[in-house]
């Protein structure tokens, strides 16, 4: 114990300092590994032999749980692909989520091309979307709608407020009967979230998956979930479970669910085998007079909790590796050198092979997709699989990076911490503005929907702009109109005069807007602004299903009448901006303003002075 306590800490400082070539490791591992197995056999005797090849299997049966590994993400990984591809067509504007037909269409081909992908879809920020699905073999769509449904994953509710995928808790789906891992990836477009990718991997599909590996290479692998739970298992390709009813834990079967008993086994009475490499652990276990050696690793990256890879091999299979080691010593040299040249010829080919393998690798992780070569094909059939995987995943990332836009850098718009609840409700003095486009249905009487959709992305986008760079929050898009306030979520002692220039700043962008819709033949756009200051209550506001960072209170209102006021009193004016007494004073020299005088507001008692925002008749465009 005390060794295998120090072996970590003596054997860290090595690979800090001193990193070998994998091409030197195999020919180097495999001629030396033998010709020590061997000439411990005829040195030795049977007992240090067998420890030699106890080490030669550790390796072999390591590098077979690192290949599992690498197939159960490559079985996984392919859902995070679709889900991304999906979220960039909606972002850059390519496909509209609001086209339901051309949406069911894209997630039905996008599920075709992914056969490791159980199913996908686009759920809308109000909840309700398109599902893509496979069923009995063929793909079919279907509408979604999961407004006040039950068993709702939380994902779903977090995606306004994440700007990264993330992998949800094991799912169970009363329609398949099946458990599933699920993907959600955030969509947002000019800032504004949309909704989200969904994407579900069937852990059926994960246990044939297994079966079928151990039936190809006959490696009883396994991936658990936590301590007594199981992902996937090739025993599950056939066993049925129902866990509608389950509230205990996650919908997955208990390791006693199985018919492995050696696997049931392995938490209470498994023994510790000695250090592994790689983060790999082994353990021994007796069941029916048979050793399992039970080879375990974690794996991260999909969801909060930490899985369980592993393979079982039956230590049997140790014994028979030393009684041929121990022949071969028998024989002599001459099959010595043999086994040797051997060993050396598959190290150099395994380590070509792998090395071509981590340089195409290193290329992928640079995002250099272009310029990785395609991997040669290999005799050696699990390197062959790999070789061929690798250059159609390489193929895929290459005509998919035509569509992937450069980062996009979003505002942090609110300080929250890592929960909902880490934002409380206060009252706050701040400034609310309101924008409205007059006589917009009018104008759109004469659009169709798509010239319609570009026209108020345009505008919005102008307006936006004017309110962001006075660091403004833009807390809303009612049809034409915008809602935003200074002053929260950062206190802003300047808060009127940062939106009456912001306000001036739209006026201008307004005016230069209309100059190039004249020079286009097009109507002019009208606006009237309104803008108030006082107090409000700010955070998180909603229901429990569902929240906003948003301003609710009487000043609201009064900014809504502010700007019906500034619609009445704009005449043939392109731009009409009002702002209370309260705005005016607390921003005064912000921006040019004249008194209107007191003025009757809809739906209020008493009057209310309000200022008018001047422009010169003819002001030079905005640079």
């Amino acid at each position: 114990m005390a060794d295998s306590a120090d072996s970590p800490v003596t054997s860290a400082r090595p690979r800090r300092r001193l990193r070998l070539p994998i091409a030197a490791v195999l020919v180097a591992g495999f001629g030396s590994l033998m010709l020590a197995a061997v000439a411990s056999v005829l040195v030795l005797g049977l007992v240090s032999a067998g420890r030699n090849t106890f080490a030669l299997l550790a390796d072999k049966a390591d590098l077979a749980l690192a290949g599992v590994e690498v197939r159960v993400r490559h079985q996984l990984d392919p859902a995070a692909a679709m889900a991304k591809f999906v979220a960039r067509l909606i972002e850059r504007g390519e496909l509209d989520p609001a086209d339901t037909s051309r949406l069911a269409d894209t997630l039905r081909g996008a599920l075709a091309g992914a056969p490791d992908v159980t199913g996908a879809a686009f759920i809308a920020a109000d909840l309700t979307g398109v599902r893509a699905g496979r069923q009995d073999g063929a793909l079919t769509v279907h509408g979604l709608n999961l407004q006040g449904a039950p068993d709702v994953p939380a994902e779903v509710f977090s995606g306004a407020d994440r700007s990264t995928p993330q992998w949800a808790e094991p799912l169970w789906n009363k329609e398949s009967r099946t458990s599933f891992i699920s993907l959600f990836h955030p969509v947002r477009k000019d800032g504004r979230y949309l909704g989200q990718v969904a994407v579900g991997v069937s852990l059926g599909d994960l246990s044939r998956f297994l079966s079928n590996l151990y039936v190809e290479q006959g490696v009883n692998a396994f991936v658990l979930y936590d301590g007594e739970h199981v992902l996937a298992h090739p025993s599950l390709a056939v066993l049925k479970f129902d866990f509608s009813a389950k509230t205990d834990g996650p919908p997955l079967p208990r390791l006693d669910q199985l018919q492995d008993p050696a696997l049931s086994a392995l938490r209470t009475r498994g023994q510790p085998a000695g250090a592994m490499k790689n983060r790999a652990e082994g353990r021994m276990v007796r069941v029916g007079g048979e050793d399992m050696l039970f080879l375990t690793r974690a794996m991260t990256g999909y969801g909060r909790q930490e899985w369980t890879v592993g393979i079982a091999v039956p230590a049997a299979q140790m014994g028979g590796e030393v009684e041929r080691l121990y022949k071969t010593g028998i024989i002599g040299l001459g099959i010595l050198l043999v086994s040797v040249a051997v060993a050396l010829l598959v190290g150099r080919r395994i380590s070509r092979q792998v090395g071509r393998l981590a340089e195409a690798a290193d290329r992928v992780r640079a995002f250099d997709f272009r310029n990785v070569q395609d991997l040669p094909d290999s005799r050696l059939q699990e390197l062959s699989r790999a070789a061929n995987a690798f250059n159609a995943m390489v193929a895929g990332l290459q005509w998919f990076e035509t569509y992937v836009p450069k980062a996009l850098v979003l505002r942090l718009m609110h300080r929250r911490d890592t929960t909902a609840a880490g934002l409380t409700s206060e009252e706050r003095v701040v400034t609310v503005l309101f924008t409205d486009i007059r006589g917009f249905s009018r104008l759109a009487e004469h659009l169709g929907a798509a010239d319609t959709a570009a026209l108020l992305n345009d505008h919005f986008t102008q307006v936006a702009a004017c309110i962001e760079a006075e660091d403004g929050t833009v807390d809303k898009f009612i049809g034409d109109s915008i809602m935003a306030f200074w002053g929260a979520p950062d206190e802003q002692a300047d808060h009127a005069a940062r939106a009456l220039r912001a306000a001036h700043a739209i006026a201008r962008a307004i005016r230069a807007d209309n100059r190039e819709r004249a020079a286009r033949g097009q109507p002019p756009i009208r606006v009237s602004i309104g803008l108030h200051s006082g107090p409000v209550v700010v955070g998180n506001i909603g229901s429990a299903s569902r929240i906003n960072y948003t301003i609710v209170g009487d000043t609201v209102n009064v900014t809504a009448r502010v700007e019906e006021l500034a619609s009445r009193v704009q005449g043939e004016d392109e731009i009409s901006v009002l702002a209370s007494a309260a705005t005016a004073r607390a921003g005064a020299g912000a921006a040019p303003l004249e008194s209107l005088g007191p003025h009757r507001l809809r739906g209020r008692a008493g009057t209310m002075e309000v200022w008018r925002l001047t422009l010169p008749a003819e002001e030079p465009a905005l640079g």
